[in-house]
């Protein structure tokens, strides 16, 4: 029984099992703040004594600050268990291309589409950020774009207007707007769509490639229903690529 977790910018991802079956919970990053709160998110989600049913951990963090909290939290539970952190030289994609520090959860999501999938690829992430990420049919990351996320976007035009609510509920999207929030949920989710759209149309142009193209991340779902071209929709990539790279 493997413990995984994918701390992200807004939410922590965490999954106990194995690759074929496992369970998942999620939390908001801003409640992992001491031990004691990983404690008891644990023992709420989880069967009880998690701890000592575990062979191993492994996390993928994009804030580096939180993992002490769970690597002192498990080595007080079981001095002896295996906590891994994210080596993309284990990984069977040639990042080299890429001339920056690449985020691991970009890395990860990768990881796991080229494990269920056939290159070339192209992975969407649609999560804090929306992330676009190009993998070519050698298995080489060519790199990708990093856009605002869905929430990001919303939130980033409540703060900077003085009368634009904010709004989070994606119910009753329409192509054209009625009053301001359903603006407002068009332009995020129809906009959205439009722009990941734009980005596959191009990439395809520009490599002449015809790649399967994967969506995954926390907002997908409220995007998908709006995308018009062929795409994979992997809810659990991250979380399975945390698995397969464990193993």
């Amino acid at each position: 029984m493997i413990l995984c977790v994918a701390i992200g910018n807004t939410n922590i991802h965490y999954a106990v099992g194995t690759i074929e079956h496992f369970t998942q919970a999620c939390m908001l990053t801003e409640d992992l703040y001491c031990v004691d709160s990983f404690a008891h998110f644990l023992e709420n989600n989880f069967e009880a004594n998690i701890w000592t049913k575990l062979q191993g951990c492994i996390v993928s963090s994009v804030v580096p600050q939180k993992n002490p909290i769970i690597s002192e939290f498990l080595h007080h539970k079981n001095n002896k268990l295996p906590i891994r952190n994210i080596d993309i030289t284990k990984i069977k994609i040639n990042f080299s291309q890429y001339q920056s520090r690449l985020g691991e959860d970009r890395a990860v999501c990768c990881a796991a589409a080229i494990a269920k999938h056939e290159s070339p690829l192209i992975v969407i992430d649609l999560g804090t950020a929306t992330t676009i990420n190009i993998i070519s049919k050698e298995n080489v990351f060519l790199g990708g774009a990093i856009l605002t996320g869905v929430q990001m976007g919303l939130a980033a035009l409540s703060n900077q207007t003085a009368q634009l609510p904010l709004v989070d509920d994606f119910t009753g999207v329409k192509l054209i707007g009625r009053g301001t929030r359903e603006c407002l949920v068009s332009g995020a989710a129809v906009g959205t769509a439009c722009m990941i759209e734009g980005y596959v149309r191009r990439i395809k142009k520009e490599l002449n490639i015809e790649p399967i193209v994967i969506i995954t991340g926390g907002n997908a779902s409220k995007i998908t229903p709006f995308c018009n071209f062929d795409f994979v929709y992997e809810p659990s990539l991250l979380i399975e690529g945390l698995f397969l790279l464990y193993n």
